[in-house]
């Protein structure tokens, strides 16, 4: 997740601009709610957090992680910190 990244609030979703890979990361309004609490928590506390299954979760932490937008660190995670632009 060194790449940086830029981010535009849409209708209540994100869309994350990987600069360095020239793609887009589209985030629902779910993804988006898991995005944003990978703030240094657990899989358990996100879980927590938002309400929701763990098991459920851990797929989405996953895909995430998968897209680039957020890292397991110490059994802990958190999201790429991008730039936004426009208005938030």
């Amino acid at each position: 997740m060194s790449a940086p990244f830029l981010a535009a609030e849409l209708d209540g979703e994100v869309v994350l601009l990987d600069v360095a890979q020239a793609r887009l990361i589209h985030l629902d309004p779910a993804a988006r709610q898991v995005w944003e609490a990978c703030v240094g928590r657990t899989t358990g506390e996100v879980a927590a957090a938002l309400g929701g299954p763990e098991e459920r979760l851990a797929e989405s932490l996953r895909s995430l992680a998968a897209a680039g937008v957020v890292r397991e660190e110490d059994g802990r995670w958190w999201r790429a910190a991008p730039r936004w632009v426009g208005s938030r």
